[in-house]
């Protein structure tokens, strides 16, 4: 008897606790409702790291236009420092881009704070210029010799022993000659010609690049779209390329640089340009300190 009513309380199906198998269509109903949370979540995590990547390309992109604006817009700011109106060369001038192509833009300015003085009358125009001191000074500087009444720009080819040497180098020096002979105590103002300007390289990406009198053609910025610069006058007028006697009237320099990602990010598109490169557009105005006093 109490065998009996031991099986009779452990259910009639022979399960204890009544309990039964999952049927085939609640465990459809479970792949179903599983795929459908892993998509999602993985959509999800995609959508995050195009976010992440696109979020640090801009951040990286930013960092790096400002360096270039600052580099750029430090030079202008001094464009014509220490360089006599008369000298014959424009402190700054803009090649404007056709047709919507970048522009470029050079300047000339004193930036090494370098003043020497001749110590010697020169006994003709030749090659040679001799002077107090040539510590900082460089093979590849430009120099701006002025007596007060004469002056002009020529580069030093040489400097040893307390002088300078000015053989032919186009287009500062054409020949090994000066125009003038000048007198003792004339000043010799170092400075530097700076040009900025795009250049596509064997890979087809456009760069903004940097080249002085003195060295080869640098790269300040990457995969630049667009170099612009343009001008407001002393009327308010804004102008793309002064002529060289306008150069006192410029109040302002504006300049705007449109630069992009390396390569196209998975899973953008530009709501823009309709692409998925991802884009930084920077565009500042500088004040030259030394133009309007010229």
């Amino acid at each position: 008897m109490r065998t009996g009513l031991f099986l009779q309380k452990t259910g009639r199906s022979g399960r204890a606790g009544g309990e039964r198998g999952m049927t085939l269509v609640e465990l459809l109903a479970a792949m179903v409702i599983g795929s459908i949370l892993i998509t999602g979540m993985i959509k999800f995590l995609v959508d995050q790291s195009t976010n992440y990547i696109k979020t640090r390309q801009v951040a990286e992109m930013q960092q790096e236009i400002r360096w270039a604006m600052s580099f750029i817009s430090d030079r202008i700011k001094l464009a014509g420092n220490g360089v006599p109106a008369t000298c014959g060369w424009p402190v700054i001038e803009n090649v404007n881009g056709e047709e919507a192509e970048p522009d470029s833009v050079s300047i000339l300015a004193s930036f090494k704070s370098l003043v020497i003085t001749t110590t010697q009358k020169m006994g003709n125009e030749g090659s040679q210029v001799k002077v107090d001191n040539t510590d900082g000074l460089e093979v590849g500087d430009l120099c701006v010799i002025s007596d007060g009444t004469f002056q002009e720009i020529f580069l030093a080819t040489d400097v040893k022993d307390q002088h300078i040497w000015h053989f032919a180098a186009e287009p500062w020096n054409d020949d090994n000659k000066l125009d003038h002979r000048y007198a003792e105590d004339s000043s010799i103002t170092v400075v530097t010609y700076y040009c900025f300007f795009t250049e596509i390289d064997d890979e087809g990406r456009q760069n903004l690049m940097v080249q002085t009198q003195a060295y080869e053609p640098q790269i300040i910025l990457g995969d630049v779209e667009d170099f612009q610069v343009r001008f407001k006058m002393k009327n308010d007028e804004w102008v793309d390329d002064p002529f060289p006697e306008e150069i006192p009237d410029i109040r302002i320099v504006e300049i705007s640089i449109r630069a992009r990602s390396a390569q196209p990010i998975e899973g953008y598109e530009n709501p823009v340009y309709g692409d998925g490169y991802q884009r930084v557009e920077l565009t500042t105005q500088i004040i030259p300190k030394n133009i309007t006093i010229l």
